[in-house]
């Protein structure tokens, strides 16, 4: 928005407030924990302002600004559907707002084929990329593990493979300094494993010097910290995040109800709960939409407050790096 160094100045994101499962009371309540974590932030709420401007907070001061929306797209909307009759509409407005550069980045808990199709659409792609990609971060034994794609994209060649990985490489690179050891989700860790279109990008990737790429990762591999960047189709990937979801939900079930009204449960409780806290899906909430010129987060429908306002932070941290910038000048320029 100005020729201030990304690092200093303040950062201005457009939340999508009616996008997701429990809009907008947990976005508001994620609001307040945002804004307490980063003094510099400040937020424009897109939505209907009658609702929206009935639960504003003394505290918020001139750092939250509302913006009408005429509708709200529904959760199961299509692209199609989306261009079609998304004008007017809550996710429709917040992105607006960011290709009229009059914010830094979008935050949407919404349809994620509409947050796509309309990126796609208004905000256009980064030279050389095709489709966006959806990237989070995951827990595992070391610290974490990026993965893309999310579900943004089913169907992929060898060429959209590569094409991720070289995203998501130089996304790690700036979001945590560190240059990511590559691994291509597979059915097996051996070379000859899997289908055709994975053997054919494992060599695309191999191939691009500026990668470090260690081979194919079996799924329980992704949660051991051998890789830090796990690359794959949006159709596997959306299966193992929605997996990995449901066996933590799983796991804390069963110790609690193990533990339940006992010495030993009352002994264990704060050390559970630090476990939790490290695999609890909020806390690694938020995913870049990568490939669009312009910072876009999707965050998890069903996120509570904590975790919506993880991926606000997380679309803050991106301003703040330039990584788009960053990933025209480090990756598109030197084709």
């Amino acid at each position: 928005m100005n020729g201030l160094n990304p690092e200093h100045r303040a950062v201005s994101i457009a939340i999508d407030a009616m996008g997701g499962d429990g809009a907008p009371g947990v976005i508001l309540d994620a609001i307040d924990l945002a804004l307490t974590q980063s003094p510099d932030l400040h937020l424009q709420l897109v939505g209907p302002t009658k609702t929206l401007e009935s639960a504003r907070q003394p505290h918020w001061g001139e750092r939250v600004f509302f913006q009408h929306a005429d509708h709200v797209l529904p959760a199961d909307v299509n692209a199609v559907a989306a261009i079609r009759k998304g004008r007017g509409s809550s996710l429709w407005n917040a992105i607006d707002l960011l290709e009229r550069q009059q914010v830094d980045a979008v935050v949407s808990g919404g349809s994620t084929g509409a947050l796509m199709a309309l990126s796609r659409q208004k905000l256009g792609m980064l030279p050389g990329v095709e489709r966006p990609a959806l990237m989070a971060a995951l827990p595992s034994t070391a610290r974490h593990v990026w993965m893309l794609d999310l579900g943004a994209n089913i169907n992929v060649d060898a060429p959209r493979l590569l094409e991720f990985a070289q995203l998501g490489s130089v996304a790690v690179q700036v979001l945590e300094d560190r240059h990511p050891k590559i691994g291509l989700l597979n059915i097996g860790s051996e070379p000859g494993k899997g289908p055709d279109v994975l053997r054919q990008a494992a060599a695309l990737i191999e191939a691009d010097s500026r990668l470090d790429y260690t081979g194919f990762v079996e799924a329980d591999q992704v949660f051991a910290g051998q890789v830090d960047l796990v690359v794959c189709d949006g159709f596997a990937g959306n299966i193992l995040l929605k997996s990995a979801e449901g066996a933590v939900r799983l796991m804390f079930k069963g110790l609690r109800d193990q533990f339940s009204g006992s010495l030993s449960g009352l002994v264990a409780k704060r050390g559970l709960k630090r476990l939790h806290d490290s695999l609890d899906p909020a806390r690694h909430n938020g995913a870049p939409m990568l490939g669009v010129r312009g910072t876009v987060i999707k965050s998890h429908g069903g996120a509570c407050a904590r975790g919506f306002a993880r991926a606000i932070g997380l679309a803050e941290l991106e301003v703040r790096r330039d990584l788009i910038n960053r990933l025209d000048q480090q990756l598109w320029s030197q084709d």
